[in-house]
Order: structure tokens, then sequence, then C-alpha cells
């Protein structure tokens, strides 16, 4: 009975947890910038670039930089792109979704107060990082959406390779929301979203490096670049289902690691 009791307590204050949270994210001048920008402006570059590779009046220089887009099938190249784009803005915005809503509760001076919600802190961290994967996640989702609609508008045809090349974009967009969780227990940690910020510059800097290496298919935050073909066919190629694997890997890992920091923050 006892255990039953607190069971329904911890699903009350997560519920009062959430709607708080999500209130918070919902009225955020990050989420008002970030969702336009992943569902409109996204697939709005990928429709752009496609047309501009296309473009008998691109110069030289810009044409040789664009000619993987100048040929091949018009929608299977729009969700090539917009996979490529995902792939990276996916992470940088969830990044700095994460350096916000943890490193804010610091800097602001409120993390002391949810040591008194009848949650706990811990709650109130899974919650965060649950909101965040999964507002992101839509996002995901509805830009390669938007992208779809967009291309038949403008001609394209979607066959076989357009789906496949929607289903990578959509997998290397939903790893990449993954891949952002780890900075929520990096703002946690060092209690500052600029130092977030800063460590998020780094990874980006260090996968660079391992990709010119030649490590990048076991990399975890170069996986999903890789794998919508932004270091060719023959990187895409490279990626091992092991390597999705280990990269999914990483959000429930750093999910694990935000709560039990949550559950001990005593001192803040």
């Amino acid at each position: 009975m006892t255990d039953r009791v607190e069971s329904w307590s911890w699903a009350a204050g997560f519920h009062a947890t959430w709607s708080v949270e999500a209130l918070k994210l919902r009225r955020s001048v990050i989420a008002r910038l970030i969702t336009p920008l992943l569902v409109g402006l996204v697939p709005l570059a990928a429709i752009g670039a496609v047309a501009l590779a296309r473009s008998p009046a691109l110069p030289g220089a810009a044409a040789a930089k664009f000619l993987p887009y100048a040929t091949g099938d018009l929608a299977a190249t729009h969700l090539l792109v917009v996979g490529q784009l995902l792939s990276v803005a996916t992470l940088t915005a969830g990044g700095f979704a994460a350096a916000w809503s943890y490193g804010r509760e610091f800097s602001d001076g409120t993390a002391g107060a949810l040591i008194g919600l009848p949650a706990g802190p811990a709650t109130v961290g899974l919650t965060k990082a649950l909101l965040l994967a999964g507002w992101l996640g839509v996002c995901v989702v509805a830009a390669i959406m938007i992208t779809l609609v967009a291309s038949v508008a403008v001609g394209g045809e979607p066959g076989v390779l357009a789906w496949r090349n929607a289903a990578d974009g959509a997998v290397a967009g939903l790893l990449a929301v993954g891949l952002a969780l780890p900075f929520a227990w990096v703002a946690s940690l060092t209690r500052s979203p600029l130092g977030t910020i800063g460590v998020l510059i780094a990874i980006v800097a260090v996968t660079q490096i391992v990709v010119v290496l030649g490590a990048g298919a076991w990399f975890p935050y170069a996986v999903p670049s890789l794998l919508t073909g932004m270091g060719g066919p023959q990187a895409a190629a490279e990626i091992q289902p092991g390597a999705l694997g280990l990269t999914a890997a990483v959000a429930p890992l750093a999910i694990l690691a935000v709560v039990r920091y949550w559950r001990r923050l005593n001192d803040v």
C-alpha cells in the first residue's frame, strides 16, 4: 500500500513538473528561435541549395561546391540535403537549448528552490531532458515532412531513393537529438550556460579532426553527418549498425547521468 501511494505521489509530482517545464520551454525565447529555424529555415535551405546547384548562372567556384546536388533525382536530392543540414543544425540547436534549460537554473539562482519541490530535483532533471528530446524530435520529423511537401510543390517526384534519404535524414536528426542531451549534464556540472556552449564548440572541433583522421565512422558525434553523406558515399557506407547503436546509446546514458547528478543536488 505504501509503495502504491509513493508511486501515485511521484506520478503526480512528475505531471506537475512536466506542466511547469513545458510552459517554461514553450514561452522561452530559445524555443521561439530554434523551432522556426529547424522546421522552416532548414527545409527552405535544402530546397534553395538544390535550386542554386542546378542554376546555370551559378559561378564556377560555387558550382564546384554544389556539384553533388547539381544532378540526380530532384526529390531524393532535396531530402539528402535536408538530412545533412539536420545532422548539424539539430545538434547545435539542442546543445544551446540544453545549456539554457539546465544552466539557467544555476545562473539565475533558481536551482536551490527545486530541492523543496515534492517531485524532487531528479524528476526535474529527467523532465527537462524528456521535453528537450521530444520537442527536438518533433522538429526533425516536421522538417523532413515539410521538405517532402515542398519538393513535390517544385516538381519533385519521391521514389525509393527519396524515401531512403528521408529515412536516413530522420535517423540522423534523431541521433543528433540524443547527442545533444549530454550537454544537459555538462550544463549541470559546470552550472554555466556559456561553459556548456564552449564544450559544444570544442566537441564540434574535435569531431572535424576525428573525421579528417578517418575515425569518424565509430565516433558518435560524426555518425549522423556521415550517415547522410556529408563525407561522401564511401564514408556513408562505412557506418555499421554497431556504430548506430553506439550513437543511439548516448541519449539514455546522458539522461541517467543527468538524473544521478540532479538527485545529489544539495549544494547549489
